[in-house]
């Protein structure tokens, strides 16, 4: 919002200096980004008469003029302009002024290129001064003629004050709550509560309701939606003519950043800057019939606005038509079908207010802004509708000659409640930090436009004003309430009661950095992705929780819209980026937390997520690498609990078919300690593998840390120094049913062992000739050792051979021949 501090000076008076008000509207929340100073490009150029215009004796395309001056006195001038005209009031420059373009007599004067005007004589005439076009004066290109000031101020007037030329402008930027600082009256309403001083009320703003040749046209208005448009009011007015506005209006919507077009379009264009309610012209002769009618689009796909443009409407959009057809985009931009032009002389006008949501999704659909959608969006004052069009209407009776055909019609289908709240002076002042004396807050209070009445328990009934839409809650009136005063008054201290943050063990803050020295110590890639991910992906991998997912309201876009359930969605999106940029293997780990909904409550939980592609191991000379699969990860995790010293809790047990989805049905694993399940490992799906394009098996896992943590006191692994005495081994194979898990035949293995048997190590698996249907043989490598002495053959073939018959009886199983 551009503030000119002339126009701002007519609602307050202040003496501070445009520096200063602009650090107290920052300091307040309202940025002032620049400081504009504007001068005039001449000096010495007055407002005069053209009392008589008589032929140039020597010569046909001159006149020469004696022109009234005021309190200056009265001068011949020759002129050459074909627009002069006796009784024409236009800008002067007398002897001595200097302009932005010479005319006859400039003279440049030392140490400058700014000319001097001084008398001359034409064609035998002396000149003194001349008459002055908008290119000589600076304002614009236009040379055709000089400038007419038909609705000039008194003769002698200083032309540049009356153009209002010389001011000062401040760029403030306006958040998105705070439309009522939309206008030049809402930022001197802001900058009185500031400075302590009085502002003029609208009351003084409103045109005289002159009833001087108001007929009898009666406009109806039928709001079918009130849901968003509570409120229409209308005004027609005739014998009006179209044409330029007063320069010193034209300049004031130029430094606020608007172009002028008419004194129609101009004058609702000034009141809304000034009020900062968006105002719109109808031709009322291109309506069909005095009736308005506020409805959503509906059936309607199109309209053609303002700028000449078809616009695809959806059955949401607001539209404003006649009795027949659409004429304007509601809050956004008028229809082209009911434009004032030239031939207009009669006018409808219109005062709403408008939903800011549906003003705001429309605005931005289309791609469509306008200064009117700008204040819409932000919400406009619910109470200045009438008041707006009789401001708009006075300056249309003064500056276009209309006249008043009707009364106002004003439908309020949804009044507006007035909204009070309960200010707990105790609770603001926890919040702020800092005590404000009880008349202290009042003060500022009302310094807002807010009505204060007492109520029990040191408690405020603050009743906000319609233009505050912002003010909702509390918290808000305690930020009014340090705001207005300066946020410099509160202390940079925390405040008393804060909260407590939960000590974390050191168990917890150890068991982070030994997992990655762990996952690091294996050979993968320590990674960070984005906490957020697209809602297919979401759905694809669904976490260890399958809790439903939390999406966020206003997203960045698409791809961004939830918060992640699982974290192997951005290894994967890892994986391919690198394979994109030519890498042939990667692996990697990543500890993050993952987000969801259970019912009503919100789940944040931590998991490390694991994923390996490609070469793993280098291969012996000539042979090939070794390439990473199930087995390489599930390795790696064994790797990873056994450093936990957590090894020997942990179980791998098969999934059932599609329990995973994304997981390869015959690779897949559930991780489970103590019982508990504690997360997934297996390969990617072929499908999924497909649909990325990987050329080999891909690996992943996810473990749930929440459940290791609960270790708090689990063992670690004790160092132990190397062993004095020989192993001895012995291998076994068992010939078991197909389905029995290897895993299952190990720890039977395991627990009917003696205690010299040091270690059970899984080396084959095989299927086939002259395996039974539905058996499969079990290799294992055995390995004794005692602690106190060298184990003899016969006592550990005989400690096998019991191992031997436990075993098979325990499992159903043969020994393979």
């Amino acid at each position: 919002m551009r503030l000119p501090l002339r126009w701002l000076r007519e609602f307050l008076e202040i003496a501070a200096s445009p520096t200063e008000i602009a650090d107290r509207l920052t300091m307040a929340g309202l940025e002032v980004e620049a400081i504009e100073n504007h001068a005039p490009a001449f000096a010495g150029v007055v407002v005069a008469r053209v009392l008589t215009v008589e032929r140039h004796p020597n010569a046909d395309r001159l006149s020469l003029c004696e022109v009234d001056a005021g309190p200056i006195g009265r001068f011949r001038v020759v002129c050459g302009a074909p627009n002069v005209r006796a009784g024409m009031v236009s800008a002067y420059a007398q002897v001595g002024a200097r302009l932005k373009a010479a005319g006859h007599g400039a003279v440049e004067q030392a140490g400058g290129f700014a000319p001097q005007l001084e008398a001359a004589v034409i064609r035998g005439v002396r000149s003194e001064g001349m008459l002055c076009s908008e290119r000589e004066l600076g304002l614009s290109a236009e040379h055709a003629g000089i400038l007419d000031l038909s609705n000039g101020s008194e003769p002698g007037t200083d032309l540049a004050e009356y153009l209002q030329l010389a001011d000062t402008v401040l760029d403030v930027t306006v958040m998105p709550n705070r439309g009522d600082c939309m206008s030049i009256f809402g930022l001197a309403r802001e900058l009185a509560a500031l400075f302590g001083v009085r502002v003029r009320t609208l009351s003084r703003r409103r045109a005289a309701k002159a009833r001087d040749g108001v007929g009898h046209l009666s406009i109806a208005v039928d709001i079918r939606d009130p849901d968003l448009c509570p409120r229409y009011a209308a005004l027609a007015m005739e014998r009006v003519r179209i044409g330029p506005s007063p320069l010193w209006l034209q300049r004031r919507l130029e430094l606020c950043g608007m172009r002028a077009v008419n004194n129609v379009v101009d004058a609702t264009n000034y009141v809304m800057l000034e009020l900062g309610q968006p105002l719109h012209a109808f031709d009322l002769r291109r309506l069909a019939g005095p009736k308005i009618v506020v409805r959503r689009a509906g059936n309607d796909r199109e309209m053609v606005t303002l700028d000449g443009i078809a616009r695809t409407l959806v059955a949401d959009d607001l539209l404003i038509c006649d009795a027949e057809r659409p004429v304007a985009l509601a809050g956004v931009m008028g229809g082209q079908n009911s434009e004032v032009g030239e031939t207009t002389d009669a006018v409808l006008l219109e005062s709403a207010y408008f939903d800011p949501v549906a003003i705001a999704r429309t605005s931005r659909r289309l791609g469509l802004r306008s200064e009117a959608s700008a204040r819409f969006e932000r919400g406009i004052d619910r109470a200045v509708q009438v008041t707006a069009l009789w401001r708009v209407a006075e300056l249309i009776r003064k500056y276009a000659g209309g006249r008043l055909c009707g009364q106002v019609t004003d439908v309020d289908a949804k009044p507006a409640e007035p909204r009070t709240i309960t200010l707990d002076v105790g609770r603001m002042e926890g919040l702020l930090g800092v005590r404000v004396p009880l008349p202290e807050v009042r003060r500022r209070l009302r310094a807002i436009g807010a009505q204060v009445a007492s109520a029990p328990g040191n408690r405020l009934y603050v009743t906000v004003p319609s233009f505050r839409g912002d003010l909702s809650e509390m918290a808000d009136l305690a930020e009014e309430v340090a705001r207005l005063k300066g946020l410099a008054e509160v202390p940079a201290t925390l405040p008393p009661g804060a909260g407590r943050v939960a000590v974390e063990r050191e168990w917890q803050r150890s068991f982070r950095c030994a997992s990655r020295d762990l996952m690091l110590g294996c050979g993968l890639t320590e990674v960070r992705t984005i906490s957020l991910t697209a809602a297919a992906e979401n759905e694809r991998f669904g976490g260890l929780d399958r809790a439903a997912p939390v999406r966020l309201q206003n997203p960045l876009s698409a791809e961004l819209g939830e918060m992640r359930r699982s974290l192997l969605g951005g290894l994967l999106q890892a994986l391919r980026f690198n394979l994109n940029r030519e890498a042939s293997a990667f692996h990697a780990f990543e500890i993050g937390r993952v987000y969801g909904l259970v019912g009503d409550a919100a789940l944040e939980a931590e998991r490390l997520a694991a994923l390996t592609y490609g070469d793993y191991v280098l291969g012996r000379i000539g042979a090939p690498p070794v390439r990473a699969d199930f087995f390489t990860l599930k390795g790696i995790v064994e790797r990873y609990f056994e450093g936990l010293g957590l090894d020997a809790a942990v179980r791998f047990e098969p999934l059932t078919a599609n329990e995973v989805p994304y997981l390869h049905p015959g690779k897949a694993a559930r991780i489970v300690l103590d019982g508990r399940s504690a997360g997934v490992i297996g390969e990617l799906h072929p499908a999924e593998a497909r649909r990325l394009e990987l050329a080999y098996a891909c690996a992943l896992c996810e473990v749930d840390l929440s459940v290791l943590m609960t270790y708090e006191s689990s063992p670690r692994r004790a160092i132990e120094p190397p062993p004095r005495f020989p192993s001895v081994g012995r291998d076994l194979a068992l010939v078991v049913d197909r389905g029995l898990p290897a895993d299952q035949v190990v720890r039977a293995v395991v627990e009917a062992g003696p205690a010299w048997l040091e270690r059970v190590e899984l080396f084959d698996v095989y299927e086939g000739e002259p395996m039974a249907v539905g058996k499969k043989s079990v290799g294992l490598a055995c390995r004794y050792r005692a602690r106190d002495r060298t184990l003899t053959d016969a006592e550990v073939n005989r400690a096998h051979e019991e191992l031997i018959a436990r075993v098979t009886t325990r499992l159903g199983a043969e020994l393979r021949a």
